[in-house]
């Protein structure tokens, strides 16, 4: 019997959860009978020119058949809460399906992948097509170990390869069943600290809705290895920043996991690159006070958070914050404002503002308040500016400069971490939609370092002598439009 092709397997599953019957599919994508069944047969596929068409048709349809209990069996499956986005996630998971098989044919004259396919070379773009296996769709649950020597990959593939898949990064999903772990070889980087570190922060910050982890070690040096548990896996030597040799990919799930759990072996304790946390596990271990009172005190604003509150609002968020959670002691977090207000006002700080921040501020109003985003009212807004320009008019300790956008990167579809870097601890605070785990700290001194060069190479090539004014003027503008916000409110 013939073996049924991916598209084949997912359409079958799809109407049979939706307990749609071959009839009323035919009539929606006006189709005769006959051709329904030789689609979920295998026999045949949707002609591909019409093929857009086709699938849109077949996902109203299914969405349409769906009962209460089939339609939270998918919503479940593609990790959805909005029905609304269903129709969509189908469509897309179909398509993808679909264009694999279609490669298959074009490339090999099947349509269900052999157990091992080797080739002898390349391109990037080729092989990052093949790394991007339908199965990587599966948002349920997804285990993915890789090895890449990514900072040695041309700069335009670097995010398409650490993204793994676009998908998971839209509609502001929280993926807590896809894990994904990365080895890289950050010691024979051929970018410099300034790139790296840029990188790395639109990496963690992208693929922050998923359990991702990055590791660092000799062993990615030219390796290019993708293994998807049970499913897939591909492998090669990168032999400059755009080839790569010897590739093999393996569509049997004994092979795969073999490799697999290779892999995981050397993604280990002693090759964690960064470790991540929250705020009340930094509190809870001294870490977050560690950073306050260093001498050196850096930070690159890329959203607003507690260090800027006047006390007023500080104790109102607190309380707020305190309502919906227990892990932090009132008492204690009300000596950290005190601590930071001093620190403020007699430890030389150079600051670093996203040219965006106080716009998205004005707007929106959301706040990281200890790793927790708190959406601000137009008069807690106007408040929170007030105290901050007083702050950067009065304290002579504090400099501060503005970062265009576009400068550390054109991903304008990243959100903008907080950089907190001091001769003591660095770390990262993620704009992320739930506080679990968005607090990462370097696992290595090497990473301490890079970030250090980051931050003096970008404040060396930003400062001006009215960069100060220019702060000021940011600022004053943010005031008034939030004044007149609340006038006409």
């Amino acid at each position: 019997m013939k073996d049924k092709n991916r598209f084949s397997i997912l359409l079958e599953h799809l109407m049979a959860i939706a307990e749609l019957k071959n009839s009323i599919l035919a009539k929606a994508v006006q189709y005769d009978d006959s051709y329904i069944s030789k689609w979920i047969s295998g026999k045949l596929l949707p002609t591909e020119k019409n093929h857009e068409n086709t699938l849109q048709a077949i996902s109203h349809c299914i969405v349409e058949a769906l009962s209460e209990e089939s339609t939270a069996q998918l919503l479940q499956e593609y990790q959805l809460q909005d029905i609304n986005d269903l129709e969509t996630a189908i469509y897309d998971n179909l398509e993808s399906e679909y264009m694999y098989v279609k490669e298959l044919q074009n490339s090999t004259g099947t349509e269900v992948a052999p157990k091992i396919s080797y080739y002898p070379e390349l391109t990037l773009d080729q092989f990052i097509f093949k790394m991007k296996h339908p199965s990587l769709r599966k948002v349920n649950s997804l285990n993915v170990y890789a090895i890449v020597d990514i900072l040695n990959v041309d700069p335009n593939y670097q995010l398409l390869i650490a993204e793994l898949n676009s998908a998971h990064g839209g509609r502001n999903l929280i993926l807590p069943g896809v894990h994904f772990s990365l080895l890289m070889d950050l010691e024979s980087a051929a970018s410099t600290p300034a790139y790296t570190a840029g990188f790395l922060m639109n990496v963690m910050t992208n693929l922050s809705n998923i359990d991702f982890n990055l590791y660092s070690g000799s062993q990615a040096q030219r390796k290019l290895i993708f293994a998807i548990r049970d499913t897939y896996a591909i492998s090669g030597m990168l032999v400059d920043s755009s080839h790569c040799l010897g590739i093999t990919t393996i569509e049997d799930s004994d092979l795969t996991n073999e490799l697999y759990h290779k892999i995981r072996l050397l993604c280990n304790k002693e090759t964690l690159l960064i470790r991540k946390t929250t705020i009340p596990e930094m509190i809870h271990r001294f870490e977050y006070e560690q950073t306050l009172i260093s001498q050196k005190q850096y930070c690159l604003i890329g959203h607003l958070t507690e260090h800027f509150l006047p006390e007023d609002l500080y104790t109102e968020l607190l309380d707020e914050y305190c309502l919906n959670n227990n892990d932090l002691q009132k008492e204690d977090v009300k000596k950290l404002n005190h601590l930071t207000q001093r620190i403020l006002e007699t430890t030389p700080i150079h600051l670093i503002i996203y040219a965006s921040v106080l716009k998205d501020f004005t707007v929106t109003g959301e706040l990281d308040f200890f790793g927790v985003r708190i959406s601000l009212t137009i008069s807690q807004r106007l408040r929170c500016l007030k105290n901050l320009e007083q702050l950067v008019n009065k304290l002579d300790l504090m400099h501060v400069c503005v970062l265009p956008e576009g400068i550390l990167s054109d991903h304008q579809h990243i959100a903008h971490p907080t950089l907190f870097v001091s001769d003591s601890l660095c770390y990262l605070r993620l704009k992320k939609l739930t506080p679990e785990y968005n607090i990462c700290i370097p696992n290595k001194i090497i990473l301490d370092h890079i970030f250090e060069e980051f931050f003096d190479d970008v404040w060396d090539s930003n400062i001006d002598k009215n960069s100060h004014n220019t702060v000021v003027a940011m600022i004053q503008h943010a005031i008034h439009a939030i004044e007149i916000m609340l006038e006409v409110n």
